[in-house]
């Protein structure tokens, strides 16, 4: 499953996502930062299976588009706290969670 994270997620989870052997890179590290949400998930979409935000507005757009690339857009709801803390959730969440039962722009975990 290959993987893309917000620029609103932490760069260290980059690092935690490939130890469990997903491909895995960020808006941050692909220089995409600020680019318009809508502009980002059409050129994105074919590369990538599955891509994490918690910018409500942004899994608001991606409900409302007509077409829907095989990209998964899930909005991350796990209590924001520091990096390291956030991480270890994640991956306990990302570890246990059955994919199929997610649609495009639902709410995670």
């Amino acid at each position: 499953m290959k993987i893309l994270l917000d620029e609103n997620l932490p760069d260290s989870l980059v690092e935690a996502l490939q130890a469990l052997g997903h491909p895995t890179d960020s808006t941050n590290r692909l220089h995409l930062k600020g680019i318009d949400n809508g502009t980002l998930y059409q050129q994105v979409a074919r590369d990538y299976d599955l891509c994490f935000t918690r910018d409500a507005g942004f899994v608001q757009n991606v409900r409302h588009m007509r077409q829907s690339p095989g990209l998964k857009l899930l909005r991350v709801v796990i209590p924001q706290q520091a990096a390291k803390s956030s991480v270890i959730a994640f991956v306990k969440a990302f570890r246990g969670t059955e994919w199929s039962r997610y649609r495009n722009g639902d709410d995670w975990p």
